[in-house]
């Protein structure tokens, strides 16, 4: 039986991995290698985790906030980096095919493996305008030279990857794979006269301080209510604690049943844009959504998403109110999120894909 290694950089990496191990269950004997974070995407499926899977107080965005880049050097980041570089140099020439997931560290990743391999960019893409954040010369560079495949999340960074300076003829859009990630359900909450906000408080561990940060803009939205509608709130989200009166729901049933969500997540949010669910953001006090990233997250979902500049809940409280009661701007938000997320099944075309190439 083939060997695989999955190589991958972060939440949303982790999850398009797990979805493809999926497909790919008694096709190949599967190794993981998750760069940051312990891998809980991975846990219960047939897959050797590899690595020292140490969970860091960035959760993994040092790089794009010093001030945690300092707190990940306290709790160990140099060492566990270290520990990879080892490992990456002990399964050399262990596996007959490696998929690298994220950006230019996977890539790394999987030279040093010395086998073939192909590369799924879940969080690049041209609609994002800063360095770093889409494809760079030196990714674009070792992808053109090395990559069998590339899998890119749109249209747009396809046709540039193909026409534009360092070109990489082995880029092919086949949807979006964070969308083949959540289910929703069949049947979803139906009160004609209750609009439904939901909370994404993220996955990291900032999520506490932003479902307490939720709590102060649940009291605002109550205060600001007329008899318009009933209101009901809803979260998906792992903490043990949330305010009484939320309900905790499934990642997809807070998508399909929200009228509006307001997030502090980041492939979270994508999702949920891609969902067609219309979107508030503000800037968060903790190590993800700051307002770098929320800036960014701007970028790539556009209209899908608002974004508040003024974090206090009563400002964020009364864009809530202004957009419930604004239908046809919820609908350009919803039209707006699914065109930028783009479609789903890219996980089975590429463990399709996969599956050719084990079986040469």
């Amino acid at each position: 039986m083939k060997k695989l290694l999955f190589i991958s950089n972060g939440h949303g990496e982790d999850l398009v991995a797990a979805e493809i191990i999926k497909r790919l269950a008694g096709k190949a004997e599967i190794s993981v290698l998750p760069i940051v974070g312990q891998g809980q995407a991975f846990e219960g499926l047939k897959a050797k985790i590899l690595g020292p899977r140490k969970k860091l107080p960035s959760g993994g965005f040092s790089l794009r906030n010093l001030l945690y880049l300092f707190k990940d050097i306290s709790s160990g980041l140099i060492g566990s980096t270290l520990k990879q570089i080892r490992l990456l140099r002990k399964l050399k020439n262990n596996f007959d095919l490696t998929v690298a997931i994220g950006d230019i560290v996977p890539i790394i990743g999987a030279r040093f493996i010395k086998a073939p391999y192909f590369f799924i960019g879940v969080n690049k893409t041209d609609y994002y305008k800063w360095f770093g954040f889409h494809y760079t010369a030196w990714e674009k560079l070792l992808l053109r030279r090395s990559a069998l495949k590339v899998y890119v999340r749109d249209k747009l960074t396809e046709t540039n990857l193909k026409t534009r300076g360092i070109k990489v003829p082995q880029a092919e859009y086949v949807g979006n794979p964070l969308m083949d990630c959540f289910t929703l359900p069949k049947q979803r909450i139906r009160e004609s006269d209750t609009k439904i906000i939901g909370f994404l408080p993220g996955t990291r561990s900032d999520a506490h301080l932003n479902m307490q940060d939720f709590e102060k803009i649940i009291t605002e939205i109550i205060k600001l209510k007329n008899s318009d509608y009933g209101l009901k709130f809803i979260t998906a989200t792992t903490l043990d604690k949330i305010p009484a009166y939320m309900e905790n729901m499934p990642f997809g049933a807070v998508l399909a049943n929200s009228d509006l969500i307001i997030g502090l997540s980041g492939t979270g949010n994508e999702q949920a844009a891609g969902a067609g669910v219309p979107l508030i953001s503000f800037y968060g006090r903790g190590s993800q959504y700051t307002e770098k990233f929320a800036k960014a997250q701007k970028q790539l979902l556009g209209d899908a998403l608002h974004l508040i500049s003024e974090s206090d809940p009563l400002s964020i409280a009364a864009e809530v109110w202004h957009l419930l009661r604004n239908p046809a701007a919820l609908k350009r938000m919803s039209q707006a999120g699914r065109q930028r997320m783009g479609k789903s099944g890219a996980a089975d075309i590429i463990s399709e894909y996969i599956k050719q190439f084990i079986q040469r």
